[in-house]
């Protein structure tokens, strides 16, 4: 049924109501039986998830929650670049540190998993600081 459709039914049903028990009792009745407003902020919500990918929600999480996973002295030399299919890409400000953070990875993981739950994040991939262009994050 077109909109232009469901306004004259709309106006058929109130002439016929207002007939009936008058204007006030006409208006009264058809609020109760038409749609009720809904809050903006719940259609954005439920607009902005059908948008986003989820792994998109557990990247900001996981950016926000960054010095409390790896800690204060590691979150200076290494942070999240992106998270797609599961792969974490760790930038880091150098590319001699990639073979020094190397065996920590699992570590990272595992703290990753604790606080973010388990299967967010299945590896992490670490890349020089640059690597990946603005558009291409998250």
């Amino acid at each position: 049924m077109t909109r232009s459709q469901e306004r004259r039914k709309l106006n058929e049903r109130y002439l016929l109501l207002k007939e009936w028990y008058g204007k006030e009792y006409a208006k009264t009745e058809m609020a109760a039986h038409t749609c009720q407003p809904t809050d903006i902020n719940l259609i954005i919500q439920h607009e902005c998830e059908c948008l986003a990918a989820p792994e998109v929600g557990v990247f900001i999480t996981l950016e926000s929650r960054w010095r409390e996973i790896v800690g204060e002295q590691l979150a200076v030399y290494a942070k999240p670049a992106r998270l797609r299919d599961g792969v974490l890409s760790l930038e880091v400000r150098h590319s001699s540190l990639i073979r020094e953070l190397a065996p920590s990875l699992d570590l990272i993981q595992k703290r990753i998993d604790e606080l973010l739950g388990p299967g967010v994040c299945s590896s992490i991939k670490l890349i020089p600081s640059g690597s990946l262009s603005r558009g291409k994050r998250g």
